[in-house]
């Protein structure tokens, strides 16, 4: 059976031993950069990419910025991310807090280190109001969503739904220090559009990929809680009947024109979405990260062709029989899942719809980018009247301000940002428009 490296991100490093956990390896590691012993920090725990990255000295004055004292109290967070084990050390005291962030490898190798003073979380404005809203009530995978919208309401308004990206989410679609749907709840609501977000099927039920095995498509995981959602609002009062959208990022504007389809919405909006097919955007992903952060040439050749490997069983999945799909992974995704996709054709989908679409794209996505995705879309519906199309310079894949020197690779997500006031203003603007 062939196998894959990594998924999305690309590091190959020389692996290290410990009979200590990961957990005790990243407190021991905080508590020497506490007692000042950075360059045995350095020496003993940063894989030799790492050490290219901080000197000594570097490391030294990044954390005396911080001022961490001695009696701060540290608490461990660990995650998976792909391949990947995250612990995230919260130092805590009275005058600031700090957030340690340790990317470990399947070696056990640091692969990535980034500290930063955590966000004061964004407030919610004085003139708008959230209530629990409960998506698929009485079902098996009920969800608890909020409703944010403007106080004191004297009539019905337009409304959205936030539809996230891959993998398990939670309703803010929170990523390291970004909270995107949270900030287009908020930013909506204050230009009188109700907002209705919900966490993703997954992040609540992980037992649902053993509960659907090779048979989950996007529509268990993603599109019957959407239409759930959307009809949701259209049954409130408060909500105009015929002013609901559908707001999708990344692969929830990939599969905004199918929800459309099925929900009857009045509209979508595609943030950082792609009419191409899922394993190509893959391929894409792992090809930019190999050439940005590999620099042994017969290691990029390797996987160069193992690359390509995974591209052409992804190609060929469309021509095998459901069964086939389904006993075949293409990067470590079932193939019956991109499969199911790719009998959907969304480009044609959305240029054959008469309903109004926003499709908006951050300029420095490393993503879903400009150069392939969202001209492609143009392409495809350049003809199309009631089409909107608009990009923004210096932002990322969450329409956030792309910065800081990790900039190009998803440790940018790291520093904490929101996102661009502007693109939030423009969606309001674009959904009054529609129902004006």
């Amino acid at each position: 059976m062939r196998t894959l490296v990594v998924i999305v991100l690309f590091f190959m490093l020389v692996a290290c031993s410990s009979d200590k956990t990961l957990e005790e390896q990243s407190e021991e590691l905080i508590d020497n950069l506490i007692a000042g012993n950075f360059e045995d920090v350095r020496d003993s725990y940063f894989s030799p990419q790492l050490q290219e990255t901080y000197t000594k000295e570097e490391l030294q004055a990044s954390w005396k910025e911080m001022t961490v004292n001695e009696d701060a109290e540290v608490t461990l967070e660990s995650s998976k991310q792909q391949s990947f084990d995250v612990i995230e050390a919260i130092v805590e005291q009275k005058e600031s807090s700090m957030k340690v962030r340790m990317t470990w490898d399947e070696q056990s190798e640091l692969v990535g280190f980034h500290m930063e003073p955590m966000q004061t979380k964004r407030t919610l404005p004085r003139n708008v109001e959230e209530e629990v809203m409960k998506i698929g009530e009485g079902t098996d995978f009920e969800l608890e969503g909020t409703l944010t919208l403007p106080k004191d309401l004297d009539e019905s308004i337009p409304g959205v739904i936030l539809v996230h990206g891959s993998g398990p989410s939670d309703q803010d679609e929170a990523v390291y220090e970004y909270a995107p749907f949270r900030d287009l709840a908020y930013g909506l609501a204050e230009q009188g559009i109700a907002v209705l977000r919900y966490p993703k099927r997954s992040f609540v039920y992980p037992e649902m990929q053993a509960t659907f095995g090779n048979d989950l498509t996007v529509n268990e995981e993603t599109m019957d809680d959407a239409v759930l959602a959307a009809q949701l609002l259209k049954e409130d009062n408060r909500i105009q009947t015929d002013e609901v959208f559908v707001v999708g990022h990344s692969l929830g504007g990939m599969l905004a024109p199918r929800i459309d389809q099925q929900a009857d919405t009045d509209g979508m909006v595609i943030l950082a979405g792609s009419p191409r097919s899922l394993w190509e955007i893959i391929y894409d992903q792992n090809i930019y990260f190999l050439h940005k952060l590999v620099n042994d040439e017969e290691e990029k050749n390797e996987s160069i062709q193992m690359l390509e490997e995974e591209k052409r069983a992804g190609a060929a999945l469309i021509d095998m029989t459901d069964e086939e799909a389904k006993e075949t992974d293409v990067f470590t995704i079932n193939g019956y899942y991109l499969k199911e996709m790719d009998e959907h054709d969304v480009g044609e989908i959305a240029l054959h719809s008469n309903k109004p679409m926003l499709l908006l794209q951050g300029e420095e996505d490393f993503q879903v980018t400009m150069e392939q995705d969202f001209t492609m879309w143009q392409e495809l519906l350049e003809e199309k009247d009631n089409t909107t199309f608009k990009s923004y310079p210096e932002l990322n894949h969450f329409f956030i301000t792309s910065q800081g020197p990790n900039k190009g690779t998803v440790e940018e997500y790291s520093i904490p940002g929101h996102v661009d006031e502007q693109v939030i203003e423009d969606i309001g603007q674009w959904i009054h428009k529609q129902t004006n």
